[in-house]
């Protein structure tokens, strides 16, 4: 869907929200504290709003987003492939990035908020925070989708201060859901493990890489322990592991929030497939929440499986050299 359809979808919904007669250029401005000639530049359509004030707008003025952004239509009712440049972002990446980060915020005081996620590949919410890990992700992104190119190291791949603001954001932003979920393919660890052997093995990446991440993988099992035995984020928040007895052709997520329900398939490492289509998120959900019902919790309870897990990443870690 165009952004233009967007916009005036969301101000066709404010108009049929609010009783006839309002002021809706004063309402807008007290809802987004912006001035008055900002405000109808956006009632003009000259400046879309952005995921951000759509979402505040939404949350004050009780619009659903889905129905916004969908317009009820079949078409709507397919995946959109998202791609983001996460080695050379352009200003259009970095847009993308932030506009999810809007989402999420504007998410932070609603009751209730979920992720649930069946994966057979660690999330940015969990890895982001190791340095060599996070560039080996971007690393083997960039090998898949445009090629090595000059990258003869890790060392080569740059990540720049609004990146590292935003990946910091995002970690803060995932730690303020109500509750976070993952069901975790049995050998999620012995994929990662085969990748950096493989990339070592055609020396893609260089033996000093390898140690670097191999510390990193330590202290990222380390970390992912005392997170499941606590069964909660510094914040409070709920988080859960489940192992499922049962392999993941990918990574399958959705996001729920009072405005949002947002399904989500991982594809090149780090893009994804997303729908914002209420049926597709159900469907999702559904089969997110079937998985886990079959799988084993390692997180509080569950003790024996839990310690016995992660002494088999750390001895299958080691075995990087």
């Amino acid at each position: 869907m165009k952004k233009n359809t967007i916009h005036d979808n969301l101000l066709e919904a404010i108009k049929n929200k609010v009783p006839q007669g309002t002021n809706i250029a004063k309402l807008l401005m007290d809802i987004l504290l912006i001035g008055k000639e900002a405000v109808y530049r956006r009632l003009r359509g000259e400046v879309p709003f952005t995921m951000e004030e759509s979402a505040m707008i939404s949350k004050v003025l009780g619009i659903s987003l889905d129905i916004v952004v969908n317009e009820n239509t079949p078409k709507s009712r397919s995946f959109q492939l998202k791609l983001t440049d996460f080695v050379n972002p352009a200003e259009e990446d970095y847009g993308q990035m932030e506009e999810f980060l809007g989402v999420l915020n504007a998410s932070r005081n609603h009751p209730y908020t979920e992720v649930g996620s069946a994966a057979n590949a660690f999330p940015q919410a969990l890895f982001l925070r190791y340095k060599s890990l996070s560039k080996f992700y971007m690393f083997k992104w960039l090998y898949q989708w445009d090629g090595v190119g000059d990258v003869k190291s890790l060392d080569d791949i740059k990540i720049s201060q609004r990146q590292e603001d935003i990946q910091k954001r995002y970690l803060e932003e995932s730690m303020c859901i109500s509750h976070t979920y993952y069901v975790w393919d049995n050998l999620i660890f012995h994929y990662l493990v085969n990748e950096i052997k493989y990339f070592a093995n055609i020396r893609f990446i260089t033996h000093e890489d390898v140690l670097a991440i191999k510390e990193d993988l330590h202290c990222f099992v380390n970390d992912l322990e005392s997170l499941a035995t606590k069964g909660r984020y510094e914040t409070g928040n709920k988080i859960q592991f489940y192992l499922s007895g049962i392999n993941f052709e990918s990574t399958y997520s959705y996001l729920h929030t009072e405005d949002i329900n947002l399904s989500h398939i991982k594809l090149f490492t780090l893009s994804a497939v997303v729908s914002l289509d209420i049926k597709t998120f159900e469907k999702v959900k559904n089969w997110v929440q079937s998985v886990k019902r079959l799988s084993t919790l390692i997180s509080e309870s569950g003790e024996m499986q839990r310690v016995q897990f992660f002494k088999k990443q750390r001895t299958l870690i080691n075995s990087l050299v």
